[in-house]
């Protein structure tokens, strides 16, 4: 009995001091020697052991890989290959014919005669129409009056501040060229001839706009204005 209690006690002992051992703390404070510890200068570099050894590289392809020996010879210029179709070139550009010039705005226009005006270089006769001379005279019912000079200004007064749409080309030296005109929708040519303020050039569009203003009396075919 004596020696079942003794072991006992010899038990509780043990358990009472490994109940209360303390573990050891961890050091995580830096290696600040510089030195790899499997790396020592004093010792041969040696791997670590879960670093995998890697053998030389295999050559692939040399023959691929590897550039050929640039050629010694004069290289030899040779006409291109024609293309194997058109699908894939451009078509030439049509040429532009004056119907399908959406035209040019002309700003600040400077009436030179009944017909015709100057504005940003060009020297526009509106096609179709001749223009009434500046010292015309005409008579209405026996009365002598300048007509030409008020044709020029009826035209100035009218074109005045606007930008009149023309079917220009851009010329090299800047010639007097004849070209349709109009303001918004209105033909220039059209409202010059229709008014009487300029005579209609046979073939060209207005013969029946003079027929008109005549038996209107309108413009240069009326009385003084």
């Amino acid at each position: 009995m004596a020696a079942l209690t003794a072991i006992g006690a010899v038990a509780l002992a043990v358990m009472a001091n490994g109940n209360h051992h303390t573990p050891l703390k961890p050091n995580f404070e830096a290696d600040r020697s510089g030195t790899i510890p499997w790396a020592s200068p004093n010792k041969p570099h040696a791997a670590p052991e879960d670093l995998a050894v890697i053998g030389p590289a295999r050559a692939i392809a040399p023959e691929v890989v590897v550039p050929p020996e640039a050629a010694t010879q004069t290289l030899e210029r040779i006409e291109a290959r024609p293309p194997l179709g058109n699908l894939g070139l451009a078509p030439p550009p049509k040429p532009m014919a004056p119907d399908d010039w959406e035209g040019t705005l002309l700003y600040r226009p400077s009436v030179k005669s009944s017909a015709s005006f100057e504005a940003m270089g060009y020297k526009v006769l509106i096609a179709g129409t001749e223009a009434i001379g500046l010292h015309h005279s005409c008579e209405f019912e026996g009365i002598m009056w300048r007509c030409g000079e008020r044709a020029m200004l009826a035209f100035r007064y009218w074109l005045r501040g606007r930008a009149p749409l023309c079917q220009v080309f851009p010329p090299a030296d800047r010639q007097p060229v004849a070209a349709v005109c109009r303001l918004g929708k209105q033909d220039i040519g059209a409202w010059l001839v229709s008014n009487g303020w300029a005579h209609a050039k046979p073939g060209g569009g207005y013969e029946r706009a003079e027929e008109v203003a005549r038996k209107a009396k309108m413009g240069v075919f009326g009385p003084p204005g």
